[in-house]
C-alpha cells in the first residue's frame, strides 16, 4: 500500500514555450477502458449493519486494504463500525463534497490516455480495476498492479469541511483534485521501474528521475509542478537556480553517500531543503534525478525499456553527461 502531487498556468518549463506538451514517441497509445466502480455509493445506501457486512463480504480486497478488515477477529465488528460512520453527519458531508468534487468523465478519460502509453511502452501491463470509497478520511490511496482504490473525501481540496489532521501545510496542499491523478499514477508505476544496483545518493536520485520520467511520458501534456509535486513558484525556482543547487551538491561531496540521514535531506518529504537554500524545495533530489534521466535519454537515445532495466545508475549518471544551467 501506498499513500501519498495546483495546476500550473500554461507558462512550461520543460524546454518547449509553444508545444505544451512533452514529445510522443512514433506511435499510438494503447485503446484502454477503465470504469471507475464508485463503492461509496453503495455502501451509503446501507440501512442496517447487514448491509454492511454484505458490502464487505463483496468487496474483501477493498474492505482490506481501506478499512484494514484482516486485522477484526470478527467481521461484524468491522461493519458495526462503518455502519456507525456511514450514519454520521459529518461523514455524510464529506460523502457529499467528495461527489461533488470528483469529475468522473475527465479522471476516466485521463486514466484512459495515461495507462494506453503505458501499455504501448509495456504491453504485458495489465489494466487496473479502479474503486472509489470515502472512508471518513481513514484512508487515501491503495495500489497494486491490478486494483487501485481511491479515497475520494481526501482529495475534495482546500474547501472541504473536513481535512486530514496532523498532515504538514505542504503535503496537504497536494489533496487537491488536480494531484489526484499524478498521484495515483506515480505509484502505480513504480514497479516498472527498476532500482539501481547501489545504495549512493545519487543511485536513489536516478530511482525518482524514472519514475518521473516515466510519469511525464504517459501524461505529456501535464505541467511538471503537477508531475513532481511542487508549488508553481518551487518549479520556477528549482528551473532558475539549477546550476547553483547542483554546485552545492558537488561542494558538499554528496553524490556517493550512502548514509540515510544525508538520502533524507535530499529525498524525504520536507517543506524546504535548507541546506541548498532558504526556498529550495523538500524533495529535490528526485527533480534533479529526472533532470540527469531526461538528459540521458537525450543523450544515448534509449528505449523506455532499456532505460527501465538498466541498474547501472552511475553508468546513466556518466552518460547524461549532466550538466545544468540556470534558467529563467
Amino acid at each position: 500500500m501506498r499513500i501519498l502531487c495546483l495546476l500550473f498556468v500554461s507558462l512550461l518549463l520543460n524546454g518547449c514555450s509553444e508545444d505544451p506538451c512533452r514529445s510522443h514517441p512514433e506511435g499510438k497509445p494503447a485503446t484502454i477502458e477503465i470504469e471507475v466502480n464508485r463503492l461509496e455509493k453503495n455502501l451509503f445506501r446501507a440501512q442496517e449493519v447487514r448491509d454492511v457486512e454484505t458490502f464487505l463480504q463483496i468487496h474483501q480486497p477493498m474492505a482490506a486494504r481501506m478499512f484494514h478488515l484482516n486485522e477484526y477477529p470478527d467481521e461484524k465488528i468491522l461493519a458495526e463500525r462503518i455502519f456507525e460512520l456511514v450514519q454520521n453527519e459529518f461523514i455524510d458531508t464529506l460523502y457529499v463534497e467528495a461527489n461533488e468534487a470528483f469529475d468522473q468523465p475527465l479522471f476516466e478519460k485521463t486514466m484512459n490516455i495515461s495507462l494506453g502509453w503505458l501499455k504501448y511502452y509495456f504491453p504485458e501491463m495489465t489494466v487496473p480495476k479502479v474503486q472509489t470509497m470515502v472512508s471518513g478520511l481513514y484512508n487515501d490511496l491503495a495500489i497494486s498492479k491490478d486494483l487501485i482504490i481511491i479515497g475520494l473525501d481526501f482529495f475534495i481540496g482546500e474547501k472541504a469541511s473536513y481535512r486530514p489532521k496532523e498532515v504538514p501545510q505542504y503535503i496537504l496542499r497536494r489533496y487537491e483534485p488536480k494531484y489526484m491523478t499524478p498521484t495515483i499514477l506515480k505509484f502505480f508505476i513504480a514497479d516498472y521501474c527498476s532500482s539501481g544496483d547501489e545504495e549512493t545518493l545519487l543511485s536513489e536520485m536516478i530511482d525518482y528521475g524514472k519514475i518521473y520520467y516515466l510519469l511525464g511520458s504517459i501524461m505529456p501534456c501535464t505541467p511538471d509542478d503537477l508531475i513532481l509535486g511542487f508549488t508553481a513558484k518551487e518549479i520556477l525556482d528549482v528551473y532558475a537556480y539549477q546550476e547553483l543547487i547542483w554546485s552545492r551538491i558537488i561542494e558538499e561531496e554528496w553524490l556517493y553517500v550512502t548514509d540515510e540521514f544525508t538520502k533524507k535531506k535530499m529525498l524525504g518529504e520536507r517543506p524546504k531543503t535548507i541546506e541548498l537554500g532558504d526556498e529550495c524545495p523538500g524533495r529535490v533530489g528526485a527533480w534533479i534525478g529526472w533532470q540527469i534521466v531526461k538528459q540521458y535519454m537525450d543523450e544515448t537515445g534509449s528505449t523506455m525499456q532499456e532505460l527501465m532495466t538498466n541498474r547501472n545508475h552511475h553508468e546513466i549518471f556518466a552518460q547524461s553527461k549532466y550538466k545544468p544551467k540556470n534558467r529563467r
